[in-house]
């Protein structure tokens, strides 16, 4: 896939919530950035599901770190 720019290849993340008082970080949603810039999320439970203005957003509207998949970062 030669000439693809990179603003536009999907990336995958995950939203991840720290735990309280000693229990461990949750998974709440796995998501997908869309070429328009947008995100698409799901819950990890398989359940709800929403489209978001950016990564970003969704992980500050569901009070979550955003965690890229793959070897390039954030």
């Amino acid at each position: 896939m030669e000439n693809v720019n990179e603003e536009h290849v999907p990336r995958v993340f995950a939203l991840v919530q720290e735990g309280w008082e000693g229990e461990q970080a949750e998974v709440v949603a796995y998501g997908l950035t869309l070429p328009c810039g947008q995100a698409a999320t799901i819950g990890a439970d398989g359940r709800g599901h929403g489209l978001w203005n950016s990564a970003q957003s969704a992980a500050r509207r569901l009070h979550s770190d955003l965690v890229w998949f793959g070897d390039e970062g954030g």
